[in-house]
């Protein structure tokens, strides 16, 4: 019988429980077997695991408030962050080389989501900050990963709400495109006067990402608890604390956008190009889990013979 070894990270926060639960797999020698307990249903933690092909997989609970996931490792797990080794300081400069870029998206590409938390843990364990990985690295690996979970991805049709929901990400998407744009040049520009027109786009996209926020709500409304009455609640959970952050964003773009005249042009300029780079990089971020994870556990979860593509959220 192979070894077991047990961990219990109830009752911790978020990145607590990341950074006890992914170093636990990623050490766990072939043959043996690692035990996870949780307070809720962890099937974003299956999914993710399932992805790899490394683990035989069994999930149950035990009794309420307490699931058990065991992983028992069957192929010897590659040491897919070594590559990672001279990027440090590089990253801690501030600036990745293009060469370095492409050596990334190249690990990336090869690493499931699974790898990939554990790597970006592994670097911040070597001395990156929390934000230097996440602004380095955001882009570079959701590039890379992105082919290989769409792969993946369940496709439905309208009037399925869930195609309703990645429908509206693709609209989001463009708005969040306009105003990386419209960033990316206002540091150039010396007065307000000189911007022009681009105000006018601001407030428009301002007033579109604000009204966005219906789409949101819908999610904390109906799909969620969905998952929820399935055991699934801190995806939603964790989705719902970037909602927060969005929300205070989102309006604070839209409050400066249409008041402009309350604001010095350099106080304007450098908190618009804040807001815009924040929410383009996060927010993108946000759909990409939502479209190619979240909604995928959903689709899932909620998804039976019994049940017509039209009411599975209602």
């Amino acid at each position: 019988m192979s070894a077991v070894k047990t961990i219990d990270p109830r009752g911790l926060e978020h990145h607590e429980r990341e950074a006890l639960i992914f170093p636990s797999i990623e050490n766990l020698p072939q043959g043996e077997t690692l035990r996870i307990i949780m307070e809720f249903n962890p099937v974003p933690l299956v999914y993710l695991l399932e992805t790899s092909n490394e683990f035989e997989l069994s999930c149950e609970q035990k009794e309420p408030g307490e699931w058990h996931l065991e992983a028992r490792r069957i192929t010897a797990g590659e040491n897919k962050k070594e590559p990672f080794k001279q990027m440090p300081e590089e990253l801690k400069e501030g600036e990745i080389s293009e060469v370095a870029k492409q050596k990334a998206k190249k690990i990336f590409a090869d690493l499931d989501a699974k790898s990939l938390a554990m790597t970006e843990q592994e670097l911040i364990k070597e001395g990156l900050s929390p934000e230097q990985v996440r602004t380095h690295l955001c882009d570079i690996h959701l590039e890379a990963l992105k082919d290989k979970l769409v792969e993946k991805r369940l496709t439905v049709k309208a009037p399925h709400p869930v195609h309703s929901f990645m429908e509206e990400h693709k609209i989001i998407l463009e708005s969040l495109k306009e105003l990386s744009a419209l960033a990316a040049g206002l540091p150039q520009v010396e007065s307000l006067k000189a911007w022009g027109e681009n105000l006018d786009r601001l407030k428009d996209v301002a007033h579109h990402l604000v009204e966005a926020e219906s789409h949101h709500q819908r999610e904390e409304e109906a799909l969620f608890p969905k998952l929820e009455k399935h055991d699934i609640a801190e995806p939603g959970n964790i989705m719902k604390m970037d909602h927060v952050e969005f929300r205070k964003r989102k309006q604070a773009l839209y409050q400066i956008a249409h008041n402009v005249e309350d604001y010095e042009f350099d106080e304007f300029r450098k908190r618009v190009v804040e807001l815009a780079e924040y929410l383009a990089r996060e927010l993108e971020g946000h759909i990409f889990k939502e479209d190619n994870i979240i909604y995928q556990i959903a689709l899932q979860t909620l998804t039976s013979a019994r049940r017509t593509e039209a009411n599975i959220i209602t």
